[in-house]
């Protein structure tokens, strides 16, 4: 195992984490640590390796951030940025794990700024420890970074040159102690994520009359979509006007397991986004949860109350990331 440092004042280091990261071949096979040293990195970062770990001094004083949002102009002389453009870090590869570390997009509010992400999580087998990802509008996309929506992307020439595979039949990604905050649809996209002992945070909006805190786009087929399990539901937003979720695509699947949830969530808590098909084919389901957010009586009835106990190990962390490799992620 190799060891890289980024620092903005130590000698013999990396000023930036994008330098860092090219500095590692695509062909290497044991895990390479990049220790990151405290400070505000202002640079958007671009990743697509397999085996690397990311390991900040802690989220509150290693902080990358950038103010990309969909509105703004492409320098390229085409029209806006759009939502995929705007990450502040983009993972694509194998094996990428984060720990320590604060993603912020400083764009601002949807109302002025578009949707801005602050992490385009593409990779597969992707883990974040201890992390904070802080946003408005869409803060974490879970989805590809290859195929279509990859020909629309604004990558660098080094992104696009390697020899790391992007394409992989399912995306899994871990959260485990992390805090997201964001208002409209910031935690969404088809892969298949777990969210564990987590605080999301739905900040107040400052346009729309409701907020949402998720939009999975599952796929036809896959069996799990975003899962949150013992994770705190806060925020500053109003009582009753935050929804759990609303589908992005037809067949999302968004699982609550053992949540606390606070009062600013709806009574109604899912969302249908107008749409007749979705109702019938989404999978929105809730288990076990407590809080002023979490009374069932006046849910949505498309959304399940789940019961049975063998959900617990239905929805373990080892049965919705295993897969056909039987990925365990580990701090």
């Amino acid at each position: 195992m190799s060891s890289i440092l980024v620092s903005k004042t130590a000698p013999n280091a990396f000023p930036t984490l994008q330098e860092a990261i090219l500095s590692v071949d695509d062909s290497h096979t044991d895990t390479v640590t990049i220790h990151v040293d405290s400070g505000i990195y202002e640079e958007k970062v671009f990743i697509r390796k397999e085996n690397i770990e990311i390991i900040g001094r802690d989220p509150e004083t290693t902080i990358f951030r950038f103010g990309d949002g969909a509105r703004k102009l492409r320098e390229d002389g085409g029209n806006e940025y759009g939502t995929f453009n705007t990450a502040v870090i983009l993972l694509a590869g194998k094996d990428i794990t984060m720990k320590n570390i604060t993603i912020e997009n400083t764009a601002g509010p949807g109302a002025a700024a578009g949707q801005a992400l602050a992490l385009f999580c593409g990779a597969d087998r992707a883990s974040f420890f201890n992390c904070r990802f802080i946003g408005y509008q869409d803060t974490i996309f879970a989805g590809e970074a290859s195929g279509q929506r990859a020909k629309k992307l604004m990558l660098p020439d080094y992104f696009l040159n390697s020899k790391v595979s992007t394409d992989y039949p399912l995306l899994r990604n871990y959260f485990k102690d992390c805090y997201i905050s964001g208002d409209v649809d910031f935690i969404f996209g088809p892969n298949a994520v777990y969210f564990d002992h987590c605080t999301i945070f739905s900040r107040k909006r400052l346009s729309e009359a409701c907020s949402y805190i998720t939009a999975a786009s599952t796929p036809l087929g896959q069996e799990f979509g975003l899962v949150f399990s013992h994770c705190s539901l806060e925020g500053d937003d109003e009582k009753e006007t935050v929804y759990l979720g609303r589908p992005w695509r037809d067949y999302a699947k968004t699982a609550f397991l053992h949540c606390t949830m606070g009062p600013h969530i709806h009574p109604e808590g899912w969302h249908n986004w107008g749409k007749a098909k979705a109702e019938a084919n989404l999978n929105y389901v809730e288990y076990a949860n407590c809080g002023p957010g979490a009374v069932s009586s006046k849910r949505a009835p498309f959304s399940k109350q789940l019961t049975n106990p063998e959900l617990e190990e239905y929805f373990s962390p080892e049965n919705v990331l295993g897969g056909d490799d039987g990925w365990i992620p580990k701090p």
